[in-house]
C-alpha cells in the first residue's frame, strides 16, 4: 500500500474505501496465486484490478490443467478403474436390495 502510494505521489491517508479495497485484494491474490510482485507492478486502479482479474483467471485454469493431468494418471491403469466401478456398482446394489452387512462384506471378499 505504501509503495502504491509512493508511486503514484498520493497519501496514504487520503486513500479511499474502494483503493484500500482494490490494492488488497490485488495483494491476496498476489500472494495467494505466488505470481509475486517482480520488478514491474500496475501503476493505477484499473492496472491493479486487471492484474487482479488475471492472476485469478489464470490461477483457476492452472488448476484446471493440474486436474486433469491428475484425472490421466489416475486412468492409466484400466483395469484398476474397471475393479472400481464393478465394486461401486455392486455396493450400490446391496444397499438398493437391503442386503446385510455381513453378506455385504462377504461379497466384496468375493471380487
Amino acid at each position: 500500500l505504501k509503495l502504491y502510494a509512493e508511486r503514484t505521489d498520493l497519501d496514504v491517508h487520503t486513500l479511499g474505501v474502494y483503493e484500500v479495497y482494490n490494492l488488497s485484494i490485488y495483494f491476496c491474490v498476489t500472494t495467494l496465486t505466488g505470481v509475486g510482485f517482480g520488478d514491474v507492478s500496475p501503476g493505477g486502479g484499473y492496472e491493479v484490478q486487471l492484474c487482479t482479474v488475471t492472476m485469478f483467471l489464470t490461477g483457476f485454469v492452472w488448476a484446471w490443467v493440474i486436474a486433469n493431468v491428475v484425472n490421466v494418471v489416475s486412468n492409466l491403469d484400466a483395469f484398476t478403474v474397471y475393479f472400481h466401478k464393478l465394486n461401486d456398482d455392486l455396493n450400490v446394489l446391496m444397499e438398493s436390495r437391503g442386503i446385510s452387512r455381513a453378506l455385504q462384506t462377504r461379497a466384496r471378499k468375493h471380487l
